[in-house]
């Protein structure tokens, strides 16, 4: 049995939306906002924000790294590479 927060009204289907008012049971968007938090945990947004509010940032930071580095593929890995060795002669060449 639902009872909307919203108008009160008590239901007995298993509709996720009170019938009267159209307004979400609170299971529902329980469910929604966990959701909408795990998909910002995966943007850069949300893991920079995940590294600032940690208790560690340094070592927060550090796993992130380790975590990105697993996701590369050996081309994405060689592209870096190319780019350091790249900034690095531009470096060199200015001194």
């Amino acid at each position: 049995m639902h009872q909307c927060s919203v108008c009160g009204h008590e239901d007995n289907s298993n509709e996720i939306k009170c019938p009267k008012c159209g307004h979400f049971y609170s299971k529902i968007t329980q469910i929604i906002a966990e959701q909408e938090a795990q998909e910002e945990l995966q943007t850069f947004r949300g893991r920079c924000k995940k590294i600032l509010n940690a208790d560690n940032p340094k070592l927060e930071l550090l796993a992130e790294l380790k975590r990105m580095r697993a996701e590369l593929t050996k081309t994405g890995l060689f592209a870096l590479f190319v780019i350091f060795v790249f900034v690095f002669a531009l470096v060199v060449s200015v001194l």
